[in-house]
C-alpha cells in the first residue's frame, strides 16, 4: 500500500526560516486548507500547535471544526454565507459586501479587502457602509485582510499593491474609531509576501505553501532553505527479471535494453499520481528508472527494495507534469496513512 511520511525535522526547520521573518512563532498562521495541503489535516494540525502555532487558516468550516481544539482562532476562507455560525474560536471570511446583510449576530468575521487581485473582497469605496453595518448588526470584526497577486513575481505590481493596502489599513483604523469598534486585526502576506519582506509590521501572516517546505519564486529571490516535509512512498507487490528487449506495461512504452530487475509497487491514480505515460525518464527518489506508464494503481521500477520512496520533493513531478508543487500536493488521496517521523 501507499503511505506517506512526513518529516518532524523539515517542518521545524521552515518554521524557524518563517519565524524569524514574523519575529516570532505568535505571528505565524498555518494554512490548512485542503487537507493540509495533502499532508494530512487531522496529522499536521496538532503538530504544528504543538510547536507553538495559536492560528490558523482553513478553506471550510468542516474543516475547522475537526482542528477547533488546537489553536486560539482559525479563519474559515471560503464558507457560504448561510452557514455561518456563532463560534467562540472560529471566524468567516467575509468576501463580499452583501454577505454582511446574512450574518448573524455575535458571529466573528475576517473582512477579506480588494486591494488590487480584483478576484473577490469588498471595495476600499464601501468600506464607510460596511463597518457601519458590522456595528449596527452586532457582528465582531476579528481582522481585516487582503491578498497579493504577484507576491512570487518580478516587477513594481506586487508594491503597487501594497501602498493600496497601506491606504485602506489607514482607512479601517479611522472608521473603526468613528464606530467605537476595537482595531481589528490585520494580516496580508502570503508565503511567498512574508519571504521576500524585510520588515514584517502585521499581527500574523498567512504561511501555507512554504511551511510545507515549497516556494514558486524566481530563483532572483534567493534560497531560503526550505525542506519538503512530505515524502510519498509504495511497497512492492511483486518482482521479476526483463530480458533484453521485453516491453513493460500499457503500450510497452519502456524495452529493456539490458537485464534488469523490474518491480511493481501499489501506488497509481486513485492515491493522486498523476498520469505518467512513460516517454520521459522520470525517477523515484533514490534515482530508480520508473519504467513505462503508471498502470492504474500500481507502476513498475527499475528496484529489488521492498520499500521506494516515490517522491521526496514534489517540484521534481511538478515540472514532468508543467504544473506547481500545490497541484501535486493536494491530489494525493486523503486515506493514506500519514505519519511524522
Amino acid at each position: 500500500m501507499a503511505y506517506i511520511k512526513l518529516s518532524a525535522n523539515n517542518l521545524h526547520s521552515n518554521l524557524e526560516i518563517l519565524a524569524k521573518k514574523t519575529d516570532g512563532y505568535e505571528k505565524i498562521a498555518a494554512v490548512l486548507k485542503d487537507n493540509a495541503y495533502g499532508h494530512g489535516l487531522s496529522v499536521f494540525a496538532p503538530k504544528v500547535a504543538s510547536l507553538g502555532i495559536t492560528h490558523a487558516i482553513t478553506r471550510e468550516a468542516k474543516e475547522a471544526l475537526e482542528i477547533e481544539g488546537f489553536f486560539r482562532d482559525i479563519i474559515v476562507l471560503s464558507e457560504h454565507k448561510e452557514n455561518f455560525f456563532v463560534h467562540s474560536n472560529i471566524i468567516f471570511a467575509v468576501n463580499e459586501f452583501d454577505t454582511l446583510k446574512f450574518v448573524p449576530r455575535g458571529v466573528k468575521i475576517a473582512l477579506k479587502i480588494d486591494s488590487g487581485m480584483h478576484r473577490n473582497g469588498l471595495n476600499p469605496e464601501e468600506l464607510d457602509m460596511a463597518l457601519g453595518m458590522i456595528k449596527r448588526k452586532g457582528v465582531i470584526l476579528h481582522s481585516v485582510f487582503t491578498h497579493y497577486r504577484a507576491a512570487d513575481e518580478i516587477g513594481s505590481c506586487f508594491f503597487w499593491q501594497r501602498e493600496n493596502w497601506h491606504a485602506i489599513k489607514t482607512q479601517i483604523v479611522e472608521l473603526a474609531k468613528k464606530y467605537s469598534m476595537n482595531k481589528p486585526f490585520f494580516h496580508s502576506h502570503n508565503s511567498a509576501a512574508l519571504l521576500r519582506c524585510n520588515k514584517f509590521d502585521e499581527d500574523f501572516a498567512r504561511v501555507g505553501i512554504a511551511m510545507y517546505g515549497y516556494t514558486q519564486m524566481p530563483e532572483v529571490f534567493g534560497e531560503f532553505g526550505l525542506k519538503p516535509v512530505l515524502e510519498l512512498c509504495a511497497k512492492r507487490v511483486s518482482k521479476r527479471v526483463l530480458k533484453v528487449d521485453q516491453r513493460v506495461g500499457y503500450g510497452g512504452m519502456f524495452t529493456a535494453e539490458q537485464e534488469l530487475v523490474s518491480s511493481l509497487y501499489d501506488v497509481g491514480y486513485a492515491d493522486g499520481l498523476m498520469r505518467y505515460n512513460g516517454g520521459s525518464k522520470l525517477r523515484t527518489s533514490d534515482g530508480s528508472l520508473i519504467l513505462g506508464r503508471v498502470s492504474m494503481d500500481s507502476l513498475s521500477v527499475n528496484s529489488e527494495n521492498e520499500e521506494i520512496s516515490i517522491f521526496n520533493d514534489a517540484d521534481i513531478w511538478a515540472k514532468e507534469f508543467n504544473t506547481i508543487s500545490y497541484d501535486i500536493l493536494v491530489k494525493l488521496n486523503a486515506k493514506i496513512p500519514r505519519f511524522f517521523v
